[in-house]
Order: C-alpha cells, then structure tokens, then sequence
C-alpha cells in the first residue's frame, strides 16, 4: 500500500516518498483524496484525478497491470489494502518519474515480513484478548506527584516571568493533575513497537547517524524512558501532546490518529505534534483537557528551515521532522517551542493521560 499517491503526488506536495512512511498511512490518504466503500465522492480530489489521467492517457484509464493508479486508490479506499499487483505496476510508475529511490523501492517490492517479539511493559495489567484499559495512578503518589513536577518545571519561561506560547499561561499559576490514568491497548501498542522495529531496521539498513538529541527534555521522563526500556536505536522519546477530554475516549480504544490532521490547517504539515513543554501541551489541552505522555519513533529527525503546511509525510531519509525553537520561520516570526511533527499514528503510544485541573 506504500506506492499508492503517485498519481496526486503534485497535489500532495510530495517530491519524494518514503516507503516505510506510507505504509501505515496510505489508507486514511485514499480516503482523504476521496475514495471510499460508497464509492468516489463527487466533486473530489479523486474524480479529478481520474480525469486527469484519463487524459493523460488518452480518454482511457489504464489498468493496474499497466500503471493506472486510479484503480487501485479506489481499492485501497474500500478495503485498506493493495494487491501485490497493484504494488508492483504502480512502482514502476513510481521509479520512472523519480518519486522513490531506489533502495525504498527495492526494499519494499521484497514484500518482507519482519518477525518481532513485542516485549509487553511489565507494568501493564491488560492481556492481548482484554478490551483496552485506563488504570489509574494514586492520587499524591510517588508518579502522580512526579508528573505535576514534570509540568510546573517543563514550561517555557521569559525574562518577564510569563509564559512564551499562545496559551496565555499565567506565571503564578501552577498546573495540577486532577488524575493521572495509564492507558493499557494491545493492539495499539503491537502497532507502535512494529513500527518502532521498522524504523530501526530502515536505519540499520541505511547505515545513517540517526541519533538527534531532544534537548529539553524533563529529568522524569528520561529516567521513565531509561526505565521503561525506550528504544534509542529508533530514537524512541517520551514526549507531551495535548487533546480536549472529550478525544479521550477515542485515543483509548484507537490511539492517535493522523487522518484527522488530514482536514485542519497545521503549520508544519498534516500530522501529529508533540512538545517537551508543558505550557505548549496545555495550549492543546486547555482547562479541563489532557495531556498525553506518549512513545514517540522519532527515527532520523529532519529540521525545517520555514512553515511547510501542506506536507503529508517527512521528507527522506527523514522519519520526523522538527520545529526548531529559535530557527524554523513561522509567518513573521521565529519557532519560539521545539515541536516535533510524526506523520503517522503508528509511530506513537499514548501511555499516560495527565488530567489537567
């Protein structure tokens, strides 16, 4: 299913795809581009691109077997899937207009299947047959008291005591957990750690430095990453995310998704952000709201210079991307947060939900 877009390649403002990067995503975009089970939605993204290539190709769409990628959307859009067939006509398209390297190329045409044993946290108290869990964490406990200082000391401050982002975070205010819940979802977690195993085999393969320091990141989280046995060949980081409580149930039982970035305006592409400030999250969040300590694959991180908006995947060799605070543009201004942009739900487990009072 990597190989699909080539075809709206130009209207996703995508100049070179990434495999590993479109295999987890290449469904929620079928659907964006409007190919769904009903059918094509009229007046999409998607009937004009089979016109356009009925053009193209002189009135007539071609089949799978001879590149047509129309098709194949539509296959993809009912069914989240692509036949091996399709896979391998639509890379031959893919490979003649340059979109994909080669060794992508190669390396996903191989159709492998990597084994991974997902190591389970040994804190979990779920089972792989079991519904999804929230468990929570004691009130004034050794974690619970932790992550409140995790937020007071992660915020981001001036010289004038007041918090830098958009949230007008007041200075004296001290932002407390009302509860602290773990979130326990097999499946979601069996996701993230293939997806986690994929990244460090991509890098392996590549032979590529990968490693990109987090800076800022709060001491409680580092100890809980070392604990926790984080992968740092995949550059796996704990990192914050903020959501409205109402998402809560949803990110429970699916996790997070990317497809609803498919129709918000984003700064720095159509994906999932995180940030190692807390006052950043708690824009998010807000009163009442959530924020999400999540497992983030951050892989190899590419740093944007300026606001790329319309990007649908990180730029490769890149597996993520970067806001950097004090150097990526944005508007008229420069990146005041370090934000961190991954374009894939799978490259994330939401672990721990902070309660925001």
């Amino acid at each position: 299913m990597e190989d699909v877009v080539v075809l709206h390649a130009k209207a996703l403002n995508v100049d070179r795809i990434s495999c590993l990067q479109l295999m987890s995503r290449a469904p929620e975009i079928a659907h964006h581009l409007g190919y769904a089970p009903g059918g094509i939605q009229k007046g999409s993204r998607a009937s004009m691109g089979m016109s356009r290539e009925a053009r193209a190709f002189g009135g007539g769409v071609p089949s799978m077997e001879l590149g047509g990628v129309t098709a194949s959307l539509q296959s993809i859009g009912a069914s989240g899937t692509i036949k091996p067939e399709a896979k391998r006509a639509i890379a031959a398209a893919l490979r003649k207009v340059g979109i994909l390297a080669d060794g992508d190329h190669v390396a996903a045409m191989q159709d492998r299947r990597q084994l991974v044993v997902v190591e389970v946290p040994r804190y979990f108290e779920s089972r792989e047959d079991e519904l999804p869990l929230l468990v929570d964490y004691k009130v004034g406990g050794f974690n619970h008291q932790r992550a409140e200082e995790m937020l007071q000391e992660s915020r981001l401050w001036d010289t004038r005591d007041d918090c830098h982002c958009e949230c007008s975070l007041d200075a004296d205010r001290t932002l407390q957990i009302s509860r602290m819940q773990r979130i326990e979802n097999m499946k979601v977690f069996e996701k993230f750690k293939l997806y986690e195993a994929s990244v460090a085999d991509d890098l392996r393969r590549r032979r590529q430095n990968h490693a990109s320091p987090v800076y800022g990141m709060h001491p409680w989280l580092e100890r809980l990453a070392s604990k926790n046995g984080l992968s740092s060949v995949s550059n796996t980081v704990y990192l914050l995310h903020g959501t409205a409580a109402r998402n809560l149930a949803e990110i429970r039982k699916e996790g997070l998704h990317s497809k609803f970035s498919l129709h918000g305006s984003q700064s720095y592409g159509q994906g999932l952000y995180f940030t190692v400030n807390s006052c950043k999250a708690f824009q998010y969040a807000g009163d009442g709201g959530c924020i999400l300590v999540c497992r983030v694959v951050l892989g190899k991180v590419e740093v944007l210079p300026s606001e790329c908006g319309a990007r649908f995947f990180a730029r490769p060799p890149a597996h993520s991307a970067k806001a950097q605070a004090g150097y990526t543009r944005r508007q008229n201004a420069v990146q005041v947060h370090d934000e961190y942009i991954v374009f894939s739900g799978d490259a994330v487990y939401p672990e721990f939900v902070l309660h925001v009072a």
